[in-house]
């Protein structure tokens, strides 16, 4: 017995003519599971034209390739589908449903792409930042979402030329008695291998790179005034060190680290799209997860900012709360769905970060959607393609 994550079934006997099925389906974006007499699962897929694509598939059309590979006419006895207003709505159904129609292989099948982050324990014995794939840990923070895993690791090496932080960690264990490298000689390292500097100096130092990374801007006003103080001085070989490591510091909110924050503070409102033009849906994204919170029907107001899960989005979980909840793989998968559509230049719908909600920020935000004509109520004569966005079949019905 197949979880209940869609919401209308429809029924297929098999001398029945195809227009009569297709006159029970929607036109519109959906993700829809075909199943055999059995019940048990053929196809699943997420399209923009639920009706095109079942005709597609059902046709007894011979010129068809579909039908050529798989007679889904003689197969297929139960349609199931979950109707769905965009591409993010639609990806987190799709999700949803591959794990309940395919529980053992739907990581397999899913062409999800991974999300990266970076770790330090300020804590340890010899701390050090490192890239990780898993924004759960025990000890320590999470720095986070980043696409790509070159830039998590690049991130990783601008943190640690700005700071003068190690970057031989097997020397570093060795610390006091460790054989420093070339950095130490090029004033490039303090060297707390070889006990140039204690190791609590030198944890003062991960420290100080995590108060940056948290908050660039404080720093960078900061390192601002030292410059200027430097250059009014005359030091202008030290005002242009400061120069240098403002610069290192702003490439912190540069375009493939723009979200790079504590993963307690990943949160955010999206306004994606809804059933129809002047409409919206509300997704909260969190650590946790997403979840649509709420639709809206006209411009919102400064009302909208006192409903329970905004002010629960707007207050930030502590730390050791917000890893945790992101050690259950849904949570990762999730997270990872959000990041592709944060980062998408294509993306249909508006991110608000949870520091920047106001009542300005939601109007602007529900205008720019708002003033859209949904892709899901595009008149059908327009859209009379099945748009597939994604798919995966039983094994039985893969070919060879």
């Amino acid at each position: 017995m197949l979880p209940t994550w869609y919401d209308h079934t429809i029924q297929l006997q098999p001398q029945q003519p195809l227009e009569d099925t297709l006159k029970q389906l929607p036109g519109r974006w959906c993700v829809y599971l075909m199943c055999d007499a059995a019940g048990q699962p053929v196809q699943m897929l997420a399209v923009k034209n639920l009706r095109a694509s079942v005709q597609r598939r059902l046709s007894e059309n011979p010129d068809d390739t579909l039908t050529k590979r798989v007679d889904y006419r003689a197969v297929v006895r139960e349609i199931r589908y979950k109707r769905v207003d965009g591409a993010l709505e639609s990806d987190l159904a799709y999700l949803d449903s591959a794990k309940a129609v395919f529980p053992d292989s739907y990581r397999q099948l899913l062409s999800q792409r991974q999300t990266w982050f970076i770790h330090v324990d300020p804590d340890a014995d010899f701390p050090r930042w490192t890239r990780v794939d898993d924004p759960s840990s025990t000890r320590g923070i999470v720095f986070g979402p980043i696409q790509e895993k070159n830039q998590a690791q690049k991130l990783i090496e601008t943190i640690e030329d700005a700071f003068d932080l190690c970057r031989y960690h097997h020397i570093l264990t060795q610390s006091p008695g460790g054989v420093p490298c070339a950095y130490k000689d090029m004033h490039r390292c303090p060297a707390p291998c070889d006990g140039s500097v204690s190791m609590q100096q030198y944890k003062a130092l991960i420290r100080w790179s995590i108060d940056t990374l948290c908050d660039p801007s404080n720093e960078i006003d900061q390192q601002t005034a030292r410059m200027a103080a430097a250059a009014g001085d005359l030091k202008f070989e030290v005002a242009g060190k400061i120069r240098q490591f403002i610069a290192q510091i702003e490439s912190f909110r540069k375009t493939e680290w723009r979200y790079v924050r504590p993963m307690e503070d990943f949160r955010f409102l999206s306004l994606q799209p809804g059933p129809r033009k002047g409409h919206a849906k509300l997704f909260a994204i969190t650590p946790n997860g997403i979840e649509c919170v709420m639709g809206l029907r006209s411009e919102p107001d400064e009302s909208l900012l006192q409903c329970d899960p905004i002010r629960h989005l707007m207050q930030p979980a502590p730390p050791s709360a917000a890893i945790a909840s992101s050690s259950h793989e849904s949570s990762r998968e999730q997270i990872s769905l959000a990041v592709k559509h944060l980062f998408s230049p294509k993306s249909t719908g508006v991110f608000i970060h949870a520091d920047d909600l106001n009542p300005r920020s939601l109007v602007s935000a529900y205008k720019q959607i708002s003033k859209r004509q949904p892709e899901a109520e595009q008149p059908e004569s327009a859209n009379d393609d099945e748009g597939v966005i994604a798919e995966m079949k039983h094994d039985a019905f893969s070919p060879a």
